[in-house]
């Protein structure tokens, strides 16, 4: 028995030398950084409605398309059967942010609504605005921008105010 303990104890003196060794602590090189940008929130206030102008739809033989491009002051499609007048503006937002920010703009419309007529006639709206607006150095003062579009008239389209939303947004 005394062998037995001998090689017991002889075995577990083995086990403690044989151990994995311990490993030092070692630091990254080079180190990892960390870091965050700080921007101000963007706003956007629309300045100026877009407005086609008066329209005289005469005898249409198919869908036409009236439209007014970014910054535009005239409309174009306004040929044959149809007949435009009045003062037309494209719409106009503001928007502020950060200095030498990029802004990434989309905007979707709505069909217009008739609402002289109680609402039950509609025209297709698309409107166009810029992809980008640079804010450069302007960015706490703001940058204005313009947004166009293009209306869609039927030759069954009944007369009156068509009146809709256009729905910008702004992100960086």
């Amino acid at each position: 028995m005394t062998n037995f303990a001998r090689l017991a104890a002889l075995a577990a003196a083995v086990t403690l030398v044989a151990g994995p060794a311990i490993a030092a602590p070692v630091s990254a090189n080079p180190k990892a950084k960390a870091s965050a940008k700080i921007v101000k929130p963007l706003t956007l206030t629309a300045q100026q409605n877009l407005d086609f102008g008066t329209i005289v739809v005469g005898a249409l033989a198919a869908n036409q398309t009236v439209s007014i491009a970014q910054g535009g002051t005239a409309v174009t499609g306004c040929t044959g059967a149809l007949t435009c007048s009045g003062t037309v503006s494209s719409a106009q937002y503001k928007v502020t942010g950060t200095n030498n920010f990029t802004v990434n703009v989309a905007a979707t419309g709505t069909n217009l609504t008739n609402t002289t007529s109680g609402g039950s006639e509609l025209l297709a709206f698309t409107p166009n605005a810029p992809a980008t607006v640079a804010l450069g150095n302007s960015g706490t003062t703001g940058v204005n921008f313009n947004v166009g579009g293009a209306i869609t008239i039927a030759p069954a389209t009944v007369d009156g105010l068509y009146v809709g939303d256009i729905d910008v947004t702004v992100d960086y």
